[in-house]
């Protein structure tokens, strides 16, 4: 069966990754939540996407060079900035699925995951693969994990070209999350989630927005699809089911 992840949350305009739009994803019975992870100047856990405050939020500069009491003061979309504590807090048996932005993070996201025990509750993803492992290499206790992007492409020539991916290049992650199609060469094909999934890993596809989209990717058996709307995605996958 293929499960439904939200992307950064269900929202209505600029609302990404708060607290309300991953409500929305819970209340349509979403319990994979993805998002990105920033810490502030003070060591907070947020979720947010960006570099900088800019494109979505009433304050400009770099996230990092912000501290907890200003932050306080930001809206995303008319909405608070939303902290790990606070997620995990909301929603104890989702499972969030975290990009490890930059460097500046993977100490207090190691300490956050140890202070909780939320080992289990977490799924760390980089598109540069040092970071999830510098957060792992802290812990006490194993977290899933996917490839950076670096790793991803060796994955991938090896499914098209051999048909099969060695172990060794898998055996750290529970699953390769991929985009269907990168520029114009396609990624997450019959071949490669084959592939991929004999080797003992899952396959995610982000992201998916439209109905011919998510029906081709449960059709292939991919594991997961994150996607924009949630709605959307819950209706056609359960519709498949």
């Amino acid at each position: 069966m293929t499960r439904a992840f939200t992307h950064r949350g269900v929202r209505t305009g600029l609302e990404e990754n708060t607290l309300i739009a991953f409500q929305r994803a819970v209340d349509l019975g979403v319990d994979h939540l993805e998002s990105d992870v920033h810490a502030s100047a003070d060591g907070t856990v947020y979720l947010f996407h960006d570099e900088t405050l800019d494109r979505v939020t009433t304050a400009s500069g770099r996230f990092n060079d912000y501290s907890d009491a200003q932050l306080a003061q930001v809206r995303v979309g008319g909405q608070p900035l939303c902290t790990l504590d606070m997620l995990l807090d909301a929603f104890p048996h989702a499972l969030l699925n975290l990009d490890v932005k930059d460097e500046h993070v993977i100490g207090p996201l190691a300490e956050l995951i140890e202070r909780r025990q939320a080992h289990d509750s977490i799924a760390l993803a980089s598109f540069d693969t040092r970071r999830s492992a510098a957060v792992a290499a802290l812990l006490s206790k194993p977290v899933r994990r996917s490839p950076g992007q670096r790793d991803m492409v060796l994955i991938w020539l090896c499914a098209h070209l051999f048909g099969r991916v060695p172990h060794r290049l898998i055996r750290d992650f529970w699953a390769v999350q991929v985009p269907l199609k990168q520029g114009v060469i396609p990624v997450a094909t019959p071949r490669f989630v084959h592939a991929v999934q004999r080797a003992g890993a899952q396959v995610h596809v982000w992201v998916a927005n439209d109905e011919p989209t998510i029906r081709l990717l449960a059709a292939r058996g991919v594991d997961a699809i994150m996607s924009d709307d949630a709605e959307l995605l819950v209706k056609v996958l359960g519709a498949q089911a």
